[in-house]
């Protein structure tokens, strides 16, 4: 049955419309009317409905739009139980089972829904103990619920997690497995792709293809070739030939310039403080890169400079486009080849993510490298 968020979402995508417009197979006369009653539509006399733009309904539409675009259901985020979850959680961090919140349903729904999504990072199963990540959504909603709740995050230190990653069992990758499928899916959607996991799987391994953009469609294959190519290359050492030619894989059809190094000095857009290198500077950093990549011989010296081989390879960004893909992409070369589980991300850790990376103010390869094994250790936990 749909709810009055269903179809507050659909009238702010047919406005201007009318009820007949609606496309629900049951009756929403009642949602439209307590709409109307409490300021979130109008209704002219001639019977057209437009959204009403006030602070409630323009953070309700941003709701929407995340919801829409991530594939989420847009109604947990609305659910009443949120908000006080939010506020919980907050305070109890890393426990994630408290008291205040256990023996019911719907709160256990929420947790498992946030941390399948990494909006929490766990890092023990039981008791449930982890982090709740700052995200958009989360201010968004606070927005909504005229909540002055500010969300602090409780992540592990390095010597921590450092000891959890280390501790898991060495890991033979299965190229069918649900994790490939969520890596491919993650950081095709970190470069705007809204191709989902269930769509990832039906493209790769049915030839279904989703109703969505062809470029979206494209940049998942695009990535799946790649990490094959990865597989099939994970005993050399890395080389500059290899990096060019991953670069070429992930932007095949996509962009004139794939595997070229580029040959204009890029800067990231809205963020000055991230350096990249200059053209002539391209090869020289990247055979220092390759040189020291190759010399990670360990789990440890792996899980010690993870941080670094991030950020290193993205800063350097050696190409006119692609080099975040092909950066993850050598992440997990060295995490593969030393039989560690891999780095995915999902739409929670997005904006965490971001914030360490392109849009960071200040280079800081421990903070990442932290941020990085966290995701490593919460992704094979949820798979255990």
């Amino acid at each position: 049955m749909p709810t009055r968020y269903d179809v507050f979402a659909e009238v702010i995508e047919k406005s201007p419309c009318r009820p007949k417009d609606l496309s629900f197979n049951t009756p929403v006369y009642i949602h439209l009317s307590n709409l109307i009653e409490n300021n979130w539509i109008k209704k002219t006399d001639e019977g057209i409905l437009k959204p009403v733009v006030n602070l409630k309904t323009r953070s309700a539409k941003k709701i929407i739009e995340y919801s829409l675009k991530n594939n989420f259901n847009l109604n947990i985020w609305f659910s009443s139980n949120f908000p006080n979850i939010l506020e919980i959680l907050s305070k109890t961090q890393p426990d994630l089972n408290p008291k205040e919140l256990s023996g019911n349903s719907k709160n256990s729904e929420i947790i498992k829904f946030l941390i399948k999504n990494q909006f929490i990072l766990n890092y023990q199963k039981k008791p449930k103990k982890g982090t709740l990540l700052k995200n958009k959504i989360f201010d968004y909603l606070l927005i909504y619920n005229e909540s002055k709740l500010e969300i602090g995050e409780n992540i592990l230190e390095y010597v921590k997690i450092e000891k959890l990653v280390l501790g898991t069992k060495k890991i033979e990758i299965n190229p069918f497995s649900i994790k490939i499928f969520e890596f491919l899916t993650g950081s095709a959607q970190l470069e705007g792709s809204i191709v989902n996991i269930g769509e990832t799987i039906d493209i790769l391994m049915k030839d279904i293809y989703p109703n969505k953009p062809q470029k979206d469609i494209q940049m998942v294959k695009n990535l799946n070739i790649a990490f094959s190519y990865v597989m099939e290359h994970l005993e050399e050492d890395l080389t500059l030939e290899h990096i060019k030619e991953l670069n070429k894989l992930c932007l095949f059809s996509l962009h004139k310039g794939g595997g070229e190094f580029k040959k204009n000095h890029n800067k990231i857009q809205g963020n000055p403080n991230f350096k990249t290198a200059y053209p002539k500077e391209v090869i020289p950093k990247l055979m220092n890169f390759c040189e020291i990549f190759n010399s990670i011989k360990s789990r440890e010296d792996a899980v010690k400079n993870l941080g670094y081989v991030h950020n290193e390879l993205q800063h350097i960004h050696p190409f006119s486009d692609g080099n975040s893909r092909v950066t993850r992409l050598i992440v997990n070369w060295l995490l593969i080849k030393l039989a560690l589980p891999i780095l995915i991300l999902k739409q929670g850790s997005f904006d965490k993510y971001m914030s360490l990376t392109k849009l960071s103010n200040k280079r800081d390869d421990n903070e990442l490298g932290i941020f990085l094994l966290y995701l490593v250790y919460h992704e094979y936990l949820m798979q255990k």
